[in-house]
C-alpha cells in the first residue's frame, strides 16, 4: 500500500511539473506575441507618419477638427514675395462721369491727312438728362425723349419702332457757333449696336449756325428694339477737335 501511493504521488508530481512548465512556456509565447504585435503597431504607425505608440484605432489617433468658422480675410502676397498684405480697399475708383475730358485735337500745323489720322477723342458718358459742356461756352441737353412709329422715306431705312428727341446747343461765346459739321447717331445695348435713322415722324435738321447767346435744336429719330431700350446711349458730334458728348440711359417703349 505504501509502494502504491507513493507511485501515485510520484506520478501526481509529474504532472504538476509538466503543467507548470506548461503554463510557463505559454506565457512566454504569449509575452513574445505581445511584443511582436507591438513592434509591428509601430512600423504600421510609422508608416502612417504617427509617432511610436500612438493609438491606431480609427477616429482615436487624433480629434477631429471643429466646424470651421467665417473666413479670415485674405491676405494677397505682396510682389516680392514678402509678408502677405491686408487686402485692404483703398480709395474709391472715380466713375467715368467724373473723369476729365479728354483734350481737344490740336488741329495746327497738321495736314489733312495726319488729322484724319487722329482718332477722334471722346467724352466720359453724362445720363439722358443732364448737361454737357462741349467746349468753352458751348453745351448740349437732350429733351423731349419718346417712343414712336419711325417712317422709312429715305434709301435703306426701315419704319417700325423707333425713339424720337431733341438735340438743342447753347452758344454762350460771343461769336457765331457752325452747326454745319454735326452729327447725331445712336446706339443699343450691351454691344452698342448702331441704330438706323429715320425720316420721320416731324424730324429737323439743327440749323447752319447759332447766334451768340442763342440755341439751335435738331429733331431726329432713330429704330430702337423695344427689348433694346434699356441701355441707349446717344452721341453728339460738334465738330472734330471737339470730343464726342454722350447721353447714356434708358428711353421710353
Amino acid at each position: 500500500m505504501n509502494t502504491a501511493h507513493h507511485g501515485q504521488g510520484g506520478h501526481s508530481a509529474g504532472r504538476r511539473r509538466r503543467l507548470l512548465a506548461t503554463s510557463i512556456g505559454i506565457s512566454a509565447l504569449l509575452a513574445l506575441g505581445g511584443t511582436v504585435w507591438a513592434s509591428g503597431q509601430d512600423t504600421v504607425a510609422r508608416a502612417a507618419g504617427e509617432r511610436p505608440g500612438q493609438d491606431t484605432v480609427a477616429g482615436s489617433a487624433s480629434p477631429k477638427p471643429e466646424t470651421a468658422g467665417p473666413a479670415a480675410p485674405a491676405l494677397t502676397p505682396s510682389a516680392a514675395g514678402g509678408p502677405a498684405a491686408n487686402t485692404v480697399p483703398g480709395p474709391a475708383a472715380v466713375s467715368p462721369a467724373a473723369r476729365p475730358d479728354p483734350s481737344p485735337v490740336d488741329r495746327q500745323g497738321k495736314s489733312e491727312q495726319q488729322l484724319a489720322e487722329i482718332p477722334q477723342p471722346t467724352a466720359a458718358p453724362v445720363d439722358l438728362k443732364d448737361k454737357k459742356d462741349l467746349k468753352g461756352g458751348v453745351s448740349a441737353t437732350i429733351t423731349e425723349v419718346q417712343a414712336v412709329q419711325g417712317e422709312a422715306k429715305g434709301i435703306g431705312e426701315i419704319a417700325g419702332p423707333a425713339v424720337r428727341f431733341k438735340v438743342t446747343v447753347t452758344n454762350s461765346t460771343a461769336q457765331a457757333l457752325s452747326l454745319g459739321s454735326a452729327v447725331v447717331d445712336l446706339t443699343f445695348g450691351r454691344d452698342e449696336e448702331p441704330a438706323g435713322p429715320l425720316s420721320g415722324p416731324d424730324t429737323a435738321a439743327f440749323p447752319s449756325s447759332v447766334a451768340p447767346g442763342d440755341t439751335g435744336t435738331g429733331v431726329f429719330v432713330f429704330a430702337v428694339p423695344l427689348e433694346a431700350r434699356d441701355n441707349v446711349k446717344i452721341h453728339f458730334n460738334l465738330e472734330a477737335e471737339t470730343p464726342v458728348a454722350t447721353f447714356a440711359g434708358k428711353v421710353p417703349a
